[in-house]
């Protein structure tokens, strides 16, 4: 059975119109097998038996491309397929068909128009780049974009070389450089849509707009898209080869300040962009295959796919995550308007859910409302949304020092301070005024949730859920069920993570839980790596030139040494001398030098002025020493691998690639690598096995754990290890 519709008829009243065989109209319709309408082989394959078959039909006016599903038009191609090339001349090939058979509909003898309503993204918009006209539907679930860089791969089914021709060179790569997804009225401001509709009756609507455009044979479409890229600004920048070159080193400084040149797709993006901007179409459409084949079959792309993928089945729930759904009429109550609690405000009452927000402290509730009220006012300022629905967003917004609503609300969550007497006496306090079916989420970064629970009447109703800080940014949460959390209240708990718009991770209640625990090995290597003499803003500046988002040192002033020092001990308690803490970071906290909040920790923080604090080294007794980078790296990050073996040893995760993601995504490990556990596949476990040994004979209170040593044993990784 195809996977695509041609169905021609006179009007346009349904996903799948009635047919008419005197129609003006031919509906060229997707209704993939996949839920999202993915370009798999089989619906290229179907496609081109459907325009071969366009031709058959006399009397038509136009061919409108659309989708018979309501959330989505074309996701985009088969990451699958991308993620398992090897072959270059393969993918050469395979992209070559793709824009070839795209370029099939604007030669067709009837015009083309795309009709995009939901998700058009990658080889969804190439395909649409494709026709001769695309009309956007003003539907919230409509975004339009190219997130190939983000997979570590530039659009190859024609886009970079189309939307390059059809924009210009310098707003070309203001679409493929950020891989923004934007919604149909900014894709028009933009110029890659020539025409929006609202949703209510925009097929008819787009009828008319087709109507209009086929009866002035597109000359108004010509003369909006000619007057964009008028001017002489946009002439010398655009079509002169000073100007392009003024373009491309502009973009090429912005995206290796950004990637330090670990990311090889934006770079290439450019360079394709560049080319397609002043040669034809023909040879740039071979170039952009040809690009797209070397990084296919490249470490990163395959690395970031696997992200990619990972991150899907948190999205989407993995086997055996427990059902739950967050109620679509109810509120949820925020405890604490703190920097944690007026951050997932934010992004709860932007994502429709009503939010109460209780502190005890009039003075918090005003800041709280300050930070809220910016943060929405700086997405209205990117035009993410109009005034109006500003002021709607806003309306969701209730607070005050009284608990009122709570039996009206789904869930609570507790964003208080960072104490465990204090966590249980909210708990208390508010457990005898929740409905019956409500839930309560403690955001607790390191506090056991079954101790939390511990003798609470509605013990089975609470759970975990550890935002990472700044909430709008960090995508990661770690859900954390108590030993007496019931499986409805966890699968609440991921539900709601989802609507916020996150990616819920479900974590053993366990010390330091998954990404403190792993990270606080790191962050101690480097202190003593300090203690021994290796320069500390050195130590930052490899970690950077790594690919790590900030070295270990101004990390730790950013979170707070205090804050550093109490999760050590609290991990030094479970686990012994491991994961003890650097007597360093003990005398700095005695000292007050609490990191940026204090203005003084590893760093002195003089508004945006860091420089290193030079008093750290009246600490240090050891003699200035150099290390290459190589060797600071390993010291670094080979804790955390050993670390985060013990994790899978314990069940605290999944599986090894919910672990990577994790990181990546709750620390900003670097995604070209794949996440630590990758990182170190690709290395070689019996390296990293002999580096953690000579350095536990040399003193350190780490040895391998089993599960390293026996994967190393057999020379095997991580991921292609099987575990029950």
């Amino acid at each position: 059975m195809s996977q695509w519709r041609l169905i021609r008829s006179s009007g346009w009243d349904a996903a799948i119109p009635e047919a008419d065989p005197e129609g003006r109209w031919l509906h060229l319709i997707i209704d993939a097998e996949s839920s999202a309408n993915v370009l798999s082989e089989d619906v290229l394959t179907d496609l081109s038996s459907q325009i071969d078959d366009i031709g058959n039909h006399q009397g038509v006016d136009a061919v409108i491309v659309s989708s018979a599903k309501q959330d989505h038009f074309i996701a985009g191609a088969d990451v699958n397929a991308i993620g398992s090339a090897e072959n270059v001349d393969q993918v050469v090939d395979a992209c070559r068909r793709a824009q070839d058979l795209f370029g099939r509909l604007s030669s067709l003898s009837i015009p083309s128009i795309a009709v995009i309503r939901g998700t058009c993204l990658g080889g969804g918009l190439e395909l649409s780049l494709g026709c001769t006209a695309r009309i956007g539907v003003s539907d919230p679930r409509t975004r339009i974009g190219f997130p190939e860089v983000n997979l570590g791969i530039i659009p190859g089914f024609g886009g970079t070389v189309r939307l390059t021709r059809l924009l210009g060179l310098r707003a070309s790569l203001g679409w493929i450089l950020p891989a923004s997804r934007l919604p149909a009225p900014i894709a028009y401001r933009k110029g890659v849509l020539d025409a929006t509709v609202p949703t209510e009756g925009f097929r008819e609507l787009s009828l008319q707009l087709i109507e209009q455009m086929v009866s002035d044979g597109f000359r108004s479409v010509r003369a909006r898209r000619k007057k964009r890229r008028k001017g002489f600004f946009s002439y010398l920048l655009d079509e002169t080869t000073l100007g392009r070159t003024i373009v491309c080193k502009k973009a090429l400084k912005t995206v290796r300040a950004r990637t330090l040149g670990h990311m090889p797709a934006p770079e290439k993006a450019i360079e394709v962009a560049r080319l397609s901007a002043h040669k034809d179409e023909r040879h740039s459409l071979e170039m952009e295959a040809m690009a797209v084949s070397r990084l296919a079959t490249g470490p990163v792309c395959r690395n970031l796919v696997s992200i990619f993928q990972d991150s899907e089945r948190v999205r989407r729930g993995t086997d055996g995550d427990p059902d739950g759904s967050w109620p679509e009429d109810r509120s949820l109550m925020i405890l604490g308007a703190g920097v944690m609690g007026s951050g997932v405000a934010t992004i709860a009452i932007e994502k429709s859910i009503p939010v109460r927000l209780r502190d005890i402290s009039l003075e918090s509730l005003d800041r709280a409302l300050k930070l809220i009220g910016s943060a929405i006012d700086q997405r209205r300022k990117k035009r993410r949304f109009t005034r109006y629905q500003q002021a709607e967003i806003l309306s969701r917004l209730g607070h005050g020092k009284d608990l009122i609503g709570l039996g009206r609300c789904a869930g609570v969550l507790e964003a208080v301070v960072e104490r465990l007497d204090v966590k249980r006496s909210v708990l208390a306090e508010v457990a005898p005024l929740l409905g019956d079916e409500a839930i309560f989420a403690t955001n607790t970064s390191a506090l056991s949730v079954t101790e939390i629970q511990h003798g609470s009447p509605i013990a089975s109703r609470v759970v975990g859920l550890h935002f990472f800080n700044p909430v709008p940014r960090m995508p990661l949460v770690e859900v954390i069920p108590g030993e007496q959390t019931a499986p409805e209240t966890v699968g609440i708990a991921l539900a709601l993570a989802r609507k916020l718009g996150k990616y819920p991770v479900l974590v053993k209640d366990s010390p330091g839980f998954l990404v403190n625990r792993l990270l606080l090995p790191y962050l101690d290597a480097a202190s003593r790596l300090l203690l021994d003499g290796v320069s500390g803003a050195h130590i930052d500046a490899v970690a950077r030139r790594h690919g790590l988002p900030m070295g270990p040192f101004r990390l730790m002033d950013e979170v707070g040494l205090d804050i550093g020092f109490e999760v050590q001990e609290t991990l030094h308690a479970s686990f012994g001398e491991r994961a003890a803490a650097s007597p360093m970071l003990q005398k700095m906290v005695e000292k007050g030098w609490l990191g940026k909040k204090a203005g003084i920790g590893f760093y002195l923080h003089r508004g945006t002025s860091l420089t290193w604090n030079q008093q750290v080294k009246t600490m240090i007794k050891a003699s200035a020493r150099t290390m290459s980078d190589v060797d600071i790296i390993s010291s670094l990050l080979d804790p955390m691998v050993d670390e985060a073996a013990r994790c899978l040893e314990e069940n605290v995760v999944l599986d090894a690639g919910i672990l990577d993601l994790a990181m990546v995504m709750g620390t900003g490990y670097p995604p070209h690598l794949g996440g630590p556990l990758r990182a170190a596949d690709s290395e070689g476990l019996p390296q990293i096995e002999k580096r953690l040994r000579a350095a536990h004979e040399a003193g350190s209170a780490r040895s391998p754990c089993d599960l390293l040593v026996e994967l190393a044993s057999k020379n095997a990784g991580f991921h292609s290890q099987t575990r029950n």
